[in-house]
């Protein structure tokens, strides 16, 4: 089986869009700029939209489209795009793969309208025009500058509150936090005496938190919805702080679950704090802090905790790497500070240590979710033999649920054999079901070639094709 057949079956997303034709308009062009401007991606044409059902191409179209391609590109982005077009064959039809690479010179926009309204981003499976922030963001990226690195020329260095920075960087490191360092670590910027500081520093170390959205909101919720709160806390101020008093609200809420060892009762907490203490580590340094108005949410249920972060997995990363350890560091000064007062062990290593500690628990796997602009995890409080044994109660259910269609479709054949111009009503009469329920094994019966009916509705009748046991398609 061919790589392109298996993209197909996984749907469109980040990475890849059909298209059943080539689209009017700027609709191609907004494709090609929105994944140069993200992660890259490909666009089969000849794939119906959303379905993902290979219709093909035309030998006509086979021919014309590659320059009708290459013309539309060319005229429509800005700046130059250059594509990979080549042909595909897929289930004996032949299909069109335009691939476009991450851009080096972001933004991309379209070359009718002005940078900031003619600029597309990827979110999820759409593209959607760019603000300002996100435009500023892709400005940024082309530069190689991370958004926490840039400088705050309205502050002085007397905007970070070195007294508590010191204290605080002494009792994660015991080491002192010197002048050079500050400098090393990126706090401050500038040169020859003439210092500010930047957004990083501000956020780590600032007397006033710069960006009112940069924080974590904490809720308890009664059961496993969001309808009932019992408790919801909101921490500001330094990122590091945040981290603590968002694991002191978790350990207050996370229950205690009993093992016995020899004879003696040892309470061991239900979900493992440190898997937690990883999460919420990784949503503070790796979260987009330029999408303004969004928070870390740290969200507790009955059987679960979520930890959602804003922004997307950064550049080309998907889920399965980052579960295999590989790192794209967004937040370089965040990052970096965090690494040395040691709330990062190792880079690229939290996802792992998250599932490692949730299987050593005997917790079901952690799940990691990427949904448009945000990335959540998700750590399961209930056993993995729980979740297991529901899934066995859940498949024993639908098996037995089953034989009981086969049982009434077999049923079924038998009245109709009997009577071959029985109605629906006088079916589900003997059947003891509802009408819509017999239109749907006579459906059954259908589609697995046992069953037709001769003539129209009224006056017509029934004709048993195969009589035997019902072997109708799970």
């Amino acid at each position: 089986m061919s790589k392109i057949v298996n993209l197909i079956k996984t749907g469109e997303g980040k990475t890849l869009e059909f298209k059943r034709q080539l689209p009017a308009g700027n609709g191609l062009a907004k494709s090609v700029i929105a994944f140069s401007n993200m992660a890259g991606g490909l666009i089969l044409v000849g794939v119906e939209d959303g379905s993902g059902t290979v219709a093909g191409l035309t030998d006509e179209q086979i021919f014309s489209y590659p320059d009708r391609i290459a013309n539309i590109i060319s005229d429509s982005c800005y700046p130059a795009i250059i594509p990979e077009i080549f042909t595909e064959h897929v289930n004996g039809k032949t299909v069109l793969g335009i691939r476009i690479h991450p851009g080096t010179l972001k933004p991309y926009y379209l070359k009718n309208q002005d940078k900031i309204s003619g600029t597309y981003i990827r979110v999820g499976a759409t593209n959607k025009p760019a603000d300002n922030e996100m435009v500023r963001e892709l400005e940024r990226q082309r530069l190689n500058i991370s958004f926490d690195e840039e400088p705050d020329y309205t502050q002085t260095g007397a905007a970070l509150e070195m007294d508590r920075l010191n204290q605080d960087f002494f009792r994660f490191t015991g080491e002192s936090l010197t002048e050079q360092k500050i400098l090393s670590l990126k706090l401050l910027s500038g040169e020859r005496g003439n210092f500010v500081p930047t957004l990083g520093g501000l956020l780590i170390g600032g007397r006033e938190n710069p960006l009112e959205y940069a924080r974590i909101k904490c809720a308890r919720f009664k059961g496993n919805d969001t309808r009932e709160f019992i408790d919801s806390k909101e921490f500001n101020g330094p990122l590091y702080e945040q981290v603590e008093k968002t694991m002191a609200f978790a350990r207050v809420y996370i229950p205690k679950a009993g093992v016995v060892q020899d004879i003696q009762r040892i309470d061991t907490d239900a979900v493992p704090l440190e898997a937690l203490r990883e999460a919420v580590v990784n949503a503070v340094v790796h979260r987009d802090y330029s999408i303004s108005g969004a928070d870390i949410k740290f969200a507790m249920f009955d059987n679960r905790i979520e930890i959602t972060s804003p922004g997307a997995l950064p550049k080309s990363l998907v889920i399965e790497d980052i579960v295999s350890g590989r790192s794209e560091i967004r937040n370089r000064v965040i990052a970096r500070f965090f690494r040395q007062i040691n709330f990062i062990e190792q880079w690229g290593t939290g996802i792992g240590k998250i599932i490692s500690l949730c299987r050593d628990c005997g917790l079901k796997p952690p799940e990691f979710v990427e949904s448009g602009l945000f990335f959540k995890v998700v750590v399961h409080s209930e056993p993995a033999e729980t979740i297991s044994s529901q899934k066995s109660s859940q498949k024993s259910s639908q098996k037995s649920s089953q034989k009981s269609s086969q049982k009434s479709s077999q049923k079924m054949v038998e009245l109709l054999s009997r009577n071959n111009r029985i109605t629906i009503k006088e079916l589900a009469g003997e059947l003891g079901v509802s009408d819509r329920t017999v239109k749907k094994h006579i459906k059954v019966l259908k589609d697995n070639g046992r069953l037709v009916r001769v003539g129209p509705d009224r006056g017509g009748y029934w004709k048993i094709i195969d009589s035997g046991p019902d072997q109708a398609k799970e």
